[in-house]
């Protein structure tokens, strides 16, 4: 949106300033966002609730009576309809903006933590967990929607003050149970809503725990599982790579080929080739 103009509201997915990257899933829509030095972004309201990683730069926000000052490495927790304006230092602002819709809204309610005020933090896991958000949006893979939702569970798991689990001496039932029906549905993996259904607990608790006990998120988990199906299958040389590429859910086999290449460093050919070299 340009900040020449004014809106009193932004519809869902407006921010000012340049969206470098946009992508929506399950409800979010994450926008990494480019604002130029010294720019004055005009008060403004947005309809939905949004998170805003700050990456670089700093800028004053005023909103209601009060302000803040913005600076890299500090999340910014806005509820819809607040207003507010910024003015950017002499430098470029980057950030990710992170939209909830009122599903994700609902969700954080119902677990205690509605997103009712604004507020502000600095935390290094938030930054961490951050910087992988952001490299998940720039991937276009069904574990990549995954990853985006999980992360961001755990960014408002962090940003909203939870965060302490329930001691548990043992790995849950149902975070096994979950994970076999995972490595089940390699193809089409449910999203978080579903698998926290499944399992019966809730969604932002049910990506913590996760993590808590696999060590990655949920989607990080569903596409190294997916990658491992894959180096199984393609010592068979008797199955096609297009074959194994539509089996597991990749969009083509050129797909397949990208996301295999980028995590292992080979092609699924080269791969396969390697195999075959090893075993005479």
């Amino acid at each position: 949106v340009d900040a020449s103009a004014t809106h009193a509201q932004l519809e869902s997915g407006e921010f000012f300033g340049r969206a470098v990257t946009v992508r929506r899933v399950a409800g979010l829509v994450l926008v990494d966002s480019l604002h130029g030095g010294g720019l004055r972004v005009p008060r403004h309201h947005h309809e939905h609730a949004y998170l805003s990683l700050i990456r670089n730069g700093s800028f004053v926000e005023t909103y209601g009576r009060r302000r803040r000052v913005a600076v890299p490495g500090m999340l910014l927790v806005n509820p819809p309809g607040e207003e507010h304006s910024e003015h950017m230092d002499a430098h470029p602002v980057s950030s990710l903006n992170i939209e909830l819709d009122s599903v994700w809204l609902r969700q954080l309610f119902e677990a205690g933590s509605p997103l009712d005020r604004s507020a502000h933090l600095r935390d290094q896991q938030i930054v961490f967990l951050g910087e992988r958000l952001l490299r998940e949006v720039t991937r276009r893979d069904a574990d990549s929607a995954l990853a985006i939702e999980t992360l961001t569970s755990e960014i408002l798991y962090a940003a909203l003050g939870r965060r302490h689990c329930p001691p548990d001496r043992a790995m849950p039932r149902w975070l096994r149970e979950v994970a076999d029906l995972i490595d089940g549905t390699l193809a089409h993996p449910p999203g978080l809503a579903a698998l926290a259904r499944e399992a019966g607990v809730h969604p932002v608790h049910f990506a913590v725990v996760f993590r808590r006990y696999y060590g990655c998120s949920l989607g990080e988990y569903s596409r190294r599982r997916r990658l491992d199906a894959a180096r199984q299958r393609i010592a068979d040389a008797s199955i096609s790579l297009s074959r194994i590429a539509l089996d597991l859910g990749f969009a083509d086999q050129s797909h397949f080929t990208r996301t295999f290449k980028r995590f292992t460093g080979m092609t699924p050919q080269q791969y396969r080739t390697f195999l075959a070299f090893k075993t005479r």
